[in-house]
């Protein structure tokens, strides 16, 4: 009896991750993706970031707590190649790292809050409302959790 629909299975019989991950840790390595599209624009790189980061310090903040996300987004879409060189024991970190990113984002924001007297902002509440979300949907995926659970017992034959 499979634990999920079959159209969540890959050809070799694995669980594929869901869709919704992929967008969810794109949304968690914004801070990334603001950075490297503000470099490829190399005569408004200063510009382009001062716009999107009028401090400094929030862009190196956000990309230190979103890098265990990027970590498990390059994970997850790499799989194929580094079970092919025998790795399987990175499996393992793809819920801790996409938690801990999450988490770390939702406390800087908090700290944001706080820093500027809980004075409501747009923004900032949707990436409130987003990290609260995103902490949810990783923390209590069975999809995610079985997803791990089977590339352990498929990559040990």
């Amino acid at each position: 009896m499979l634990k999920l629909p079959l159209k969540y299975y890959d050809e070799s019989g694995r669980i594929l991750p869901p869709s919704w991950l992929y967008w969810l840790l794109l949304l968690l390595c914004i801070d990334w993706i603001a950075f490297v599209f503000s470099l490829a624009s190399r005569t408004q790189t200063t510009t382009l970031l001062a716009f999107f980061y009028p401090q400094r310090e929030s862009l190196g903040v956000g990309l230190i707590a979103s890098a265990p996300a990027l970590v498990s987004l390059l994970l997850v879409s790499q799989r194929e190649r580094l079970w092919k060189k025998g790795l399987i024991q990175w499996r393992r970190i793809i819920i801790p790292f996409a938690q801990l990113a999450t988490l770390s984002l939702l406390v800087i924001q908090l700290y944001y809050s706080m820093h500027h007297h809980w004075r409501f902002e747009v923004i900032t509440g949707a990436k409130l409302m987003l990290y609260t979300i995103a902490l949810y949907a990783v923390s209590s995926s069975r999809h995610i959790r079985w997803m791990v659970e089977d590339w352990a017992v498929l990559n040990a034959k």
